[in-house]
């Protein structure tokens, strides 16, 4: 996947001091402000492309979000069990029984709800070229957050599609390299869509895999309490360790999809930081492809050779022991105090239940100024 298409009939229009509504009038086609050429052509319209300027169909197809069905999404057109249908055939971090089935209406995979998508651009792109400047159509969803070729952050802008909102080199932001978390991530994504496939760890798999893969790591991460339950833990981990609000601050749930632009970015971090703990072994997912993450074993190891067994680096304790443990570790550390008071009050909210527990909390001498209502 690369320029969008409305950035190259720009160029082309560009170069012979027309605009693309001119060029359009001329191919027989007449666009309105719903007309999303970087979302679905007309009928018609890249055929005549192709004849006038000589450009296969497939290459000008490839311009588009509608070219990439059904890998990058199902179908152009939105239905009723579109979201369902994408987001929960896996699982990684929830187990499956948690994963409740939504209903969103007029959905579509990673593209936003409303026509008017937040555009970014790379920077470091915009200072290595000259206007009019080509624009990626991958830039204008909510699907990566580094450049593929210079690895800097994308920046937002609130220009038109087609072209970068930075006229002038002066305007340009520096340049700020993305955390390796986050290019690896992006990597993936970027290999998914020009090659077809992307590699894991110890797998390679299809690029329809990979998008819904992140897509529904994603929407793990913006699980509710009650779609979570005990498992909420490990999303609440992610979260702590990618520095930003639970759920990017979501009051209620919502798809990424209609999130604010910094919502989508913390999201997408958020889902780095998620595979980074999996593949480091800090974190072990409850869903079925969580494995996809698992590290690589360590080649240095002969498996055809007994290895010597070394002593377990934990041993199994009592439940009161390990009460007890849990309870002193709340003592000294907010953050385990607040975990303890979640899950205590997991399966029971009423007020007179939450009140017996604060008083057990205070006799046990857990502040209780430290924990959430």
């Amino acid at each position: 996947m690369g320029e969008a298409l409305t950035s190259w009939l720009y160029r082309i229009a560009h170069r012979y001091t027309i605009t693309i509504d001119d060029l359009a009038f001329d191919l027989g086609h007449c666009f309105t402000r719903d007309t999303d050429l970087d979302l679905h052509p007309p009928e018609g319209f890249v055929e005549q492309l192709a004849v006038r300027t000589g450009v296969s169909t497939e290459r000008i197809r490839s311009m588009s979000i509608s070219g990439y069905t059904p890998w990058l999404l199902d179908d152009i057109a939105p239905g009723p069990d579109t979201f369902t249908t994408y987001t929960r055939q896996l699982a990684v971090l929830l187990p499956e029984r948690n994963l409740r089935r939504r209903t969103v209406d007029s959905w579509r995979a990673w593209v936003p709800l409303t026509i008017d998508r937040h555009y970014r651009s790379c920077p470091q792109c915009a200072i290595d070229s000259v206007p009019p400047r080509p624009y990626l159509v991958t830039w204008s969803l909510p699907l990566m957050l580094s450049c593929p070729f210079h690895h800097c952050w994308l920046e937002r802008h609130d220009g038109p599609p087609g072209y970068y909102a930075w006229r002038e080199l002066s305007s340009v932001p520096e340049p700020q390299e993305a955390p390796p978390a986050i290019g690896r991530m992006d990597n993936r994504t970027w290999q998914a869509l020009t090659t077809g496939f992307v590699d894991l760890p110890r797998h390679h798999i299809h690029a329809g895999v990979w998008f819904r893969l992140l897509r529904t790591l994603i929407d793990e991460l913006g699980a509710t309490m009650s779609d979570c339950g005990a498992a909420q833990r490990l999303t609440r981990k992610v979260w702590e360790h990618s520095g930003h609000r639970v759920r990017a601050g979501q009051a209620k749930w919502q798809p990424i999809e209609t999130l604010t632009p910094k919502k989508q970015e913390q999201t997408l971090e958020a889902a780095a930081v998620a595979m980074s703990l999996l593949e480091n072994g800090n974190l072990i997912g409850q869903g079925r492809e969580a494995g996809l993450f698992l590290p690589e074993p360590d080649a240095s190891i002969d498996p055809g050779q007994p290895q010597p067994r070394e002593a377990p680096a934990w041993q199994a304790k009592s439940l009161g022991q390990a009460l007890h443990d849990a309870v002193e570790d709340a003592k000294a550390n907010p953050n385990s105090a607040r975990q303890l008071f979640d899950f205590m009050t997991l399966y029971r909210r009423d007020d007179e239940y939450i009140d017996q527990v604060r008083t057990n909390f205070a006799e046990l001498g857990i502040h209780l100024d430290d924990v959430s209502q």
